[in-house]
């Protein structure tokens, strides 16, 4: 179908908001928010998390530089949130809430953003999709990393990272919001799940880098856990994980879970 040049112009003009948590990250700043100006949204709304360091004063300086200081929200938060388990899902939810457009970009501190995120966030305006993630690498690359590239690269449909796009009226109208005060991780996947009930998503590829890869113990255990407690995976499905990411702690997490959530 041939598009006018109205619609042309309406695409090329999509109004997003972008909302990124920060504890202590001035380092990465340098790297992560100058990607999101890049993009060019029409809000960015930064939450400081109990920093302590200049975090604050680095983000500042940037947007000045990008001359993005009026469409920059900068926003301390201090206080405790006793009835969030998990504070993540907290300050991502608060920033969202905050958001004047529909559509809604989060990310990382500790992530470089590709450009060409601004251009699949129009499939979320046409009303197509109501969750877009998109692909990241890791830095320095992991072999949990290397086996995502390439499962994803099999069925470009696995996957999901902290890197997603989504509509706010569809988030509101589908997360459970005393469900995800009692998550103790993957609040994004909690997001996520609760959208694709009712909406399309997608995973797209993409040249975002990820600066900090965390491969734990702890935390396959953990995604194991949740693997059962949010995502109701099942136990084929894990098994099939642990051994083609070597993680076997993946499974002994949701065994756990599984026993102990009914």
């Amino acid at each position: 179908m041939i598009k006018n040049e109205a619609e042309t112009n309406t695409e090329k003009n999509v109004k997003f908001s972008v909302v990124m948590p920060i504890h202590n990250e001035e380092k990465f700043l340098y790297y992560s928010l100058p990607s999101i100006y890049r993009l060019k949204p029409d809000e960015v709304i930064l939450i400081f998390d109990r920093c302590t360091d200049n975090s604050l004063k680095v983000a500042r300086k940037i947007a000045r530089h990008f001359k993005y200081l009026e469409k920059t929200r900068f926003i301390e938060l201090n206080e405790p949130s006793p009835e969030w388990r998990f504070r993540v899902a907290f300050l991502r939810r608060y920033g969202f809430k905050l958001a004047k457009n529909n559509i809604i970009l989060n990310t990382d501190a500790d992530t470089i953003l590709d450009t060409k995120i601004r251009e699949h966030i129009r499939e979320i305006s046409k009303g197509n999709v109501a969750l877009i993630s998109f692909g990241r690498k890791n830095y320095p690359i992991t072999f949990q990393d290397f086996i995502t590239r390439l499962a994803s690269t099999i069925n470009p449909k696995i996957g999901f990272t902290g890197i997603y796009a989504f509509s706010k009226k569809a988030w509101i109208e589908t997360e459970d919001q005393e469900k995800v005060k009692k998550i103790i991780r993957a609040e994004d996947t909690h997001l996520k799940e609760s959208i694709s009930k009712k909406y399309k998503t997608l995973f797209i590829k993409t040249n975002s880098i990820h600066l900090r890869p965390r491969e734990t113990k702890e935390r396959r255990y953990i995604k194991g856990y949740l693997y059962w407690a949010v995502k109701r995976n099942p136990l084929w499905k894990v098994i099939l994980h642990s051994l083609i990411y070597l993680r076997p702690e993946v499974l002994s997490g949701y065994i756990y879970a599984k026993r102990k959530i009914p």
